[in-house]
């Protein structure tokens, strides 16, 4: 299952030109994926609650035709795979409105390890794979 957010890049988030600044799609992926964690029950806030961060151990993206300032953005966010102290979530940026509705701008991926508030590996409560096990493609996914 595939969780869609919709948002509207701002004045902050795009150069000159109008166009996106390219660092600020990592900013798209991360509502994204905090709004699907939101979504099934687990957000952020409650990892936090347990003295668990989940910081980025790794982020890629491909760009194929730039966001502008004020067009909807459609963030589709997926749960790629969860192990016992990482996990990685996948994205497609897709056009929100216009002709072009549906058109791909963006993909990629950040991959999350789970640490303690001192930055020691920690395993993932079981509570993460329960929440976000409907995001997952398969029960394989979870190890």
């Amino acid at each position: 299952m595939t969780h869609q957010t919709i948002l509207r890049p701002l004045m902050a988030d795009v150069d000159a030109m109008g166009v996106v600044y390219y660092g600020k799609y990592l900013d798209f992926f991360e509502v994204g994926r905090a709004e699907l964690m939101r979504e099934a029950g687990g957000p952020y806030v409650r990892l936090r609650a347990e003295g668990l961060e989940l910081p980025v151990t790794e982020a890629a993206l491909r760009y194929r035709r730039p966001a502008r300032y004020d067009e909807p953005v459609v963030v589709q966010t997926t749960v790629a795979w969860l192990r016992k102290a990482s996990m990685r979530f996948d994205y497609k940026l897709l056009r929100g409105e216009g002709p072009d509705r549906g058109q791909e701008l963006v993909s990629g991926h950040t991959v999350h390890g789970c640490v303690d508030q001192a930055g020691r590996v920690r395993p993932l409560p079981a509570w993460v794979g329960q929440v976000l096990a409907l995001y997952l493609p398969s029960a394989e996914s979870w190890q």
